[in-house]
């Protein structure tokens, strides 16, 4: 699946000393699921699929809180890409 099958990306940029982290949300209209996108330390990406937003909203949670006690900051306000999210 390519980038043109999500509706919308939201990315969250966090920073930890030199180190910066940026994190992506996404919704994919063509499965219907909440997708979370992490980078690896090897440059790759890990994808994380949730067909319920209660499921995704509990992951997002925990992340922001292994994120914190990892001594991460976030850097700005999440950026919104395309229009937003739109369950269609």
């Amino acid at each position: 699946m390519g980038p043109t099958n999500y509706n919308c990306v939201m990315v969250w940029f966090f920073a930890r000393g030199t180190q910066s982290l940026r994190v992506e949300t996404r919704y994919d209209a063509a499965t219907a699921e909440y997708v979370l996108v992490l980078p690896r330390e090897n440059g790759e990406e890990r994808v994380e699929r949730f067909a319920d937003v209660g499921a995704f909203r509990t992951r997002l949670e925990a992340l922001e809180e292994q994120l914190e006690a990892d001594h991460w900051t976030a850097v700005a306000p999440p950026m919104l890409l395309k229009d937003g999210w739109k369950l269609t």
